[in-house]
């Protein structure tokens, strides 16, 4: 019997070699009486010759259909998890990267290795065979991989456990089709996953190489949105989620450029009563980027922005950041907005409070006088909010005062210090406590020269 087994599978091996044969051997839907000699006892010492004609089977892509619906994945992920002969190991993971590939049966097959292993293992395979198998017997914990002895162990025995068992029906029935189980608990954690990445490790470490960032940005904007909707989302997903993404755009700038095109923008913006803070710290990197900030313009965004600094007072200082950004870039259409919802002379009565409730008034202050300085700027409405201004008699005490001082990361004692000059937050000055001034003097008034000019 086992050398009967073993001509046949010299035969089944030569005839793979031929796309031809493949075919017909595809349209004859027979693989599932050879997979089971993956298992069989009779064939365990052609276990390569079994794989290596299984592997010329899979270069036709009906085949690769059939393959993953009679589970040959759960074989091949037996074999990479449980042989003691790294060939064979590497062999079913590079078969597996194989599958994965195919256009139409590719991310069926993905979804079945996810089931057992975390999703790196998948890219693994098809970047280096030999580097998945090194990567499942090492230990890792990083924002990509929580992978441990334990965790490895409990992976081995469900997948050796599962293989068993539908090698027995299959066994009985050639027929028997494969049926995705539920992922298996051990491998999901309390941990919040998105795109393979673990947040709350990504958070600790945002400089880590993501394998891809741009899905990554993509599935992570999706979460956000999502959690923000949701009336009962969870307080600490959310400030997860939001600051792991807050600290991708902070150590990749670049990315930022490639949000427009996703659709995200408006959507925050309508959502930025819903969840102030969390929306609003979003927005506020991504103030940052010039492409951003042109999709931003194209959007009714000053009005849901003032309505938060009204609405929420410790906003305030993030939103008055958020607007000096937006107006560095001298679109009519953020000017415009501003007019038509009276955003200006909203702005210089905070300027003409004391600000109690920020925690740095003096930046904020001088937030509000870069906005309204880069809107006066702008050659269609510059005018119209100058006049504004000059009308304001609080005005005259900032316009031609220096206020970079107050928001540069230069350390000079009492003014205002940045941690990241990039990011663009404000922190307080000196910690030790000293006798000196953190808001810009105002002007005298009784002094002619600071009085505005009377037309």
């Amino acid at each position: 019997n086992t050398a009967v087994k073993t001509v046949a599978l010299e035969v089944v091996a030569l005839v793979s070699r031929n796309k031809e044969c493949v075919s017909e051997i595809a349209a004859c839907e027979l693989l599932g009486q050879f997979l089971v000699a993956l298992k069989d006892p009779d064939l365990r010492s052609s276990q390569v010759k079994v794989l290596e004609t299984l592997s010329g089977l899979m270069n036709v892509q009906e085949m690769i259909k059939e393959a993953q619906h009679k589970g040959a994945v759960i074989y091949l992920l037996d074999m990479f998890c449980n042989s003691r002969n790294p060939l064979i190991r590497e062999m079913c993971a590079e078969i597996l990267a194989k599958m994965t590939a195919d256009r139409l049966s590719g991310p069926k097959v993905r979804i079945t290795v996810s089931k057992f292993l975390p999703s790196l293992f998948v890219d693994a395979m098809v970047e280096s065979p030999q580097t998945s198998v090194q990567l499942f017997e090492s230990i890792h914990e990083h924002p990509e991989l929580i992978w441990n002895d334990k965790t490895r162990a409990i992976v081995c025995d469900a997948v050796a456990d599962t293989c068993e068992s539908f090698y027995r029906a299959q066994k009985i029935d050639d027929k028997h089709l494969w049926k995705d189980p539920e992922v298996l608990k051990d491998i999901v954690s309390n941990e919040i996953v998105v795109a393979g990445v673990y947040l709350r490790l990504f958070v600790s470490n945002p400089a880590w190489t993501l394998r891809k960032p741009k899905q990554f940005l993509a599935d992570l904007l999706d979460f956000v949105v999502e959690q923000i909707s949701k009336s009962s989302t969870e307080k600490d997903v959310l400030e997860l989620s939001t600051t792991a993404l807050v600290e991708l755009l902070r150590s990749q700038p670049n990315l930022a450029d490639d949000i427009p095109v996703l659709g995200h923008i408006p959507k925050l913006f309508n959502l930025l009563s819903v969840q102030p803070k969390s929306t609003l710290s979003v927005l506020h990197q991504l103030s940052l980027s010039e492409f951003c900030v042109s999709a931003v313009s194209q959007t009714e965004c000053i009005h849901p922005l003032k309505k938060c600094m009204e609405q929420h007072r410790d906003c305030i200082e993030k939103a008055c950041e958020t607007l000096s950004r937006l107006f560095k870039y001298q679109h009519d259409s953020l000017i415009s907005q501003s007019l038509e919802v009276n955003l200006v002379p909203y702005l210089l009565g905070l300027l003409d409070s004391r600000l109690e409730y920020v925690d740095n008034a003096s930046a904020v202050k001088a937030q509000i006088v870069a906005a309204l300085k880069g809107m006066t700027h702008n050659l269609n409405y510059g005018e119209r909010v100058t006049q504004i201004l000059l009308k304001h008699p609080i005005w005259a005490e900032y316009k031609d005062q220096r206020h970079d001082l107050f928001i540069t990361d230069t350390n000079i004692r009492g003014y205002l210090t940045g941690i990241n000059p990039t990011a663009g937050y404000l922190t307080q000055g000196p910690a030790q406590s000293v006798d000196v001034l953190t808001s810009p003097p105002p002007m005298d008034r009784d002094d002619p020269s600071a009085r505005p000019a009377i037309d």
